[in-house]
């Protein structure tokens, strides 16, 4: 009888962590998405307001404060990627905290050589933010390489209001 509760409470705590491991990959993958999400409208958001400021068509301080905001929200998420990076991840979880951390502390150098540029419009700071900018996509494409492995999660349905 001593050994059936022992069974027991060891087949329910391998239930409960197998459960809890694999909530947790759900969670990382949601995550993961959200922030993959961000990474790349960064990366336009940041590609956009340089070029509307070589046009001239986006002023300075405008260009300054939109590009410390993107800057700002990369350093908030890769501050989340570092809080969740754990050694009992899966190998998979791992590889892609990696890839993100990267990805988002490229973008970050990416955001502070376009401020430089915008302080200091010079062919120097020019090549420096290209440089970062070709850098990143290049992260950024490793991602995309990454989540091609897995097949594509089933769209929901659009919401009543908007069909």
């Amino acid at each position: 009888m001593k050994r059936l509760k022992v069974f027991t409470v060891i087949f329910l705590v391998c239930v409960a962590s197998q459960s809890y491991a694999l909530e947790q990959g759900v969670l990382i993958n949601a995550f993961g998405e959200t922030a993959t999400a961000y990474l790349n409208d960064s990366f336009l958001l940041i590609g956009t307001t340089a070029d509307g400021f070589v046009a001239d068509i986006i002023q300075k301080d405008t260009a300054l404060e939109i590009t410390k905001n993107v800057q700002r929200r990369l350093r908030i998420i890769r501050a989340k990627i570092k809080m969740i990076d754990s050694p009992k991840l899966s190998l998979m979880d791992k590889k892609l905290i990696s890839l993100l951390n990267d990805s988002f502390l490229c973008m970050d150098h990416q955001a502070w050589a376009l401020m430089r540029y915008i302080q200091e419009k010079v062919p120097e700071n020019a090549k420096k933010f290209e440089s970062h900018r070709s850098e990143c996509l290049g992260r950024i494409k490793k991602v995309a390489e990454f989540y091609s492995e897995f097949p594509t999660p089933v769209e929901l349905p659009a919401p009543l209001s908007t069909r």
